[in-house]
């Protein structure tokens, strides 16, 4: 007698089925509910640049955050319709989420839709997003950030333009510092030049200088400097001329402290006014500046004996050959487009032109423990100049005439950051102010720093002439000035730049969120020349064809007395002419036609091959599974037959 297997529930292939995806689907939610609680800050980047990976330079500027930061993002809705927006504006999102991930509560991120004519489009503009047209019916959409702090202070990005992409991070960090650190960055200028005018000779203050005042607390300090205020974030030096060795140590213990300098060393200024002369006197410039000693025990080489010469970024001037007046380069006069300046540093990625006079070189001496990331920099066809070949007349045609490239690039402005040691190691030097005590004073002493605490930040330009209104703007300077050049704006960035903490100087340029087809884009090129060539044939056909027709139909006198022969010649142009219309218009729409299709395959091939290689894998996995446990139920089946069968 054979008995039946006992068994509780009976279930089929496709309740199992069945019940294996619902629970799988409950399963998928779960993880999602969980990893969105407990793993919110968890990221895995796998952008070739880290695009959504915040740095630790920004990491540190979060975690010191002193004051809370409200963040207002606005962003309209047709930011998304436009290609060349949409990825940015997605990453730009992502971005600030992750800071106010990062800041530990500190950062409150608003997000705003702003529509026309609504509350929030009014808020935009009163903080000053920029509304960009998008229609000739006056519609406008908005792409910009509005950050404030406690104290009502006030930042902005106006509008993030993919131009600004690679500085992002960097644009961002700035906006978050300058609000966590209220009030305006303090710096102490010692300058030989009426940067910031000359009241006994009535010179007015440069625009250099008055546009650097609008954001910069300057303070002017001179004689006998025993130290440098801790207050002071900057100390700027503009060619001094003469100081003297308390003033230099009060200088040199700044930077070794980790206070940021701003450096203009010019072997030759000639801008600088030349004093009330007496009858008979001749006025014979500066002698260059009194910073050698300091950048020297530092690290950095400033050539004070040499001036650039570049005959490629050289400007024209009048000058006399032969008793005649002519136009020629004068190699130490310079004026730098964007191949020589640095389009990767924030200083300078969006400057297109810089003027200098009888500039020098800097570099790092051998042995030092700097980096220099060169700002501003000539060409190959550049040399350098003995300096008494521009002082005090110099022959720019004698100078042209002379020149040999060197095929080596001088850098004019670079940043310098790394160790440094003392120029004062044995401690500061004697007192000057008191008569009565001799040494050094004793509170120098006991704070005196050999070397530096970390690395120094200081960036050195080899010109001071660039901050005077007649090298960069055209009308002398003042509100009827025009700029020629932005060595105004190259003023301000430096020191924008100086007055962030150590975290946001380091940071650099990222990568672009939007990543053309390559293979495309050379495709293109190469159809493109293949279509314009046949695109000119049919254009010279047409020409030639038309002047065949106006050949026929020109006769002696203006009179048109044309034979049956001729009328149906020209017909037959006419027809050929529309041919080639045809043609051309054929040609012109199959160059798009076929590069994007080229585009959409493309596209279907790099973003839909993981899709479908991971859904290829399930059902690969589905079907091994299915069939395993198919094996595995007829495998039980067997067995329970056979126990059944000795059962009976």
């Amino acid at each position: 007698m054979t008995q039946e297997p006992k068994s509780g529930l009976k279930f089929d292939r496709n309740t199992m089925t069945i019940a294996s995806i619902v629970l799988a689907i409950v399963l998928f939610l779960a993880v999602n509910i969980i990893s969105n609680s407990v793993f919110r800050s968890a990221q895995l980047d796998l952008t070739n640049d880290s695009l959504f990976t915040v740095t630790e330079g920004t990491r540190d500027i979060l975690a010191t955050l002193n004051e809370p930061v409200t963040l207002k993002f606005y962003r309209s809705e047709q930011v998304q319709q436009i290609p060349a927006l949409a990825a940015y504006a997605t990453r730009v999102e992502e971005l600030l989420d992750r800071y106010a991930g990062l800041a530990d509560g500190k950062i409150k991120l608003e997000k705003f839709v702003p529509e026309q004519f609504s509350v929030e489009e009014d808020q935009a503009v009163g903080f000053g997003i920029q509304g960009v047209p998008i229609s000739s019916a006056g519609e406008v959409m908005y792409f910009g950030l509005a950050g404030t702090n406690s104290t009502d202070d006030e930042d902005i990005i106006p509008f993030f333009t993919p131009s600004r992409e690679s500085f992002l991070e960097y644009d961002l960090s700035k906006l978050v510092f300058n609000l966590s650190k209220p009030g305006k960055t303090v710096i102490a200028m010692i300058s030989s030049l009426p940067i910031a005018a000359d009241q006994a000779r009535r010179f007015a203050p440069w625009v250099a200088y008055e546009q650097a005042q609008q954001f910069f607390d300057i303070r002017i300090i001179g004689g006998n400097i025993k130290r440098i205020s801790d207050d002071t974030d900057i100390v700027l030096l503009i060619q001094p001329t003469s100081l003297s060795p308390t003033t230099q140590y009060a200088i040199d213990q700044f930077v070794m402290r980790g206070g940021k300098a701003l450096i203009f060393a010019d072997p030759h200024v000639e801008v600088n006014p030349p004093p009330q002369l007496q009858q008979g006197e001749q006025y014979r410039p500066p002698t260059g500046h009194a910073l050698g000693p300091l950048l020297d025990a530092w690290g950095i080489q400033a050539d004070p004996n040499g001036v650039v010469g570049d005959r490629i970024s050289a400007q024209r001037v009048a000058a006399l050959s032969g008793g005649r007046r002519v136009v020629t380069e004068y190699l130490p006069w310079l004026s730098l487009g964007p191949v020589s300046i640095n389009r990767d540093d924030v200083v300078t990625q969006d400057l297109e032109r810089i003027n200098l006079i009888a500039a020098g070189r800097v570099g790092v001496k051998d042995g030092a423990d700097l980096t220099m990331t060169p700002l501003l920099f000539s060409s190959e066809q550049s040399q350098i100049l003995d300096i008494d070949e521009v002082r005090p007349n110099p022959n720019p045609i004698q100078i042209l005439t002379d020149f040999k490239a060197s095929g080596e690039i001088f850098t004019i402005a670079g940043r310098f950051t790394g160790a440094a040691k003392s120029a004062f190691p044995d401690g500061p030097p004697d007192r000057e102010d008191d008569r009565t005590a001799t040494g050094p004073d004793p509170d120098l002493v006991a704070e005196h720093k050999a070397e530096s605490d970390g690395p120094i930040s200081a960036i050195v330009v080899a010109d001071a002439d660039m901050l005077a209104d007649q090298i960069w703007m055209q009308g002398g300077g003042g509100a009827q000035a025009v700029p020629v050049a932005q060595n105004g704006d190259l003023f301000v960035n430096m020191l924008d730049n100086l007055a962030g903490s150590a975290s946001l100087i380091g940071l650099r340029g990222r990568g672009l969120s939007a990543r053309p087809f390559t293979l495309v884009e050379e495709i293109r090129r190469d159809a493109e020349l293949q279509f314009r060539s046949k695109e000119r044939e049919l254009l010279q056909n047409i020409e030639e064809t038309q002047a065949r027709i106006a050949a026929l139909q020109r006769t002696d006198e203006g009179q048109f007395i044309l034979s049956a022969d001729q009328q149906k010649s020209i017909s037959d142009f006419r027809r050929d002419i529309v041919r080639s219309r045809a043609d051309l218009r054929e040609v012109q729409h199959a160059l798009q036609q076929d590069i994007d299709e080229l585009e959409a395959s493309l596209k279907v091939i790099n973003i839909g091959a993981i899709p479908l290689l991971i859904a290829l894998v399930a059902l690969v996995l589905f079907f091994l599974r299915r069939a395993r446990f198919g094996r595995r139920i007829r495998n039980t089946r067997g067995e329970l037959a056979v126990t059944g069968g000795r059962a009976s």
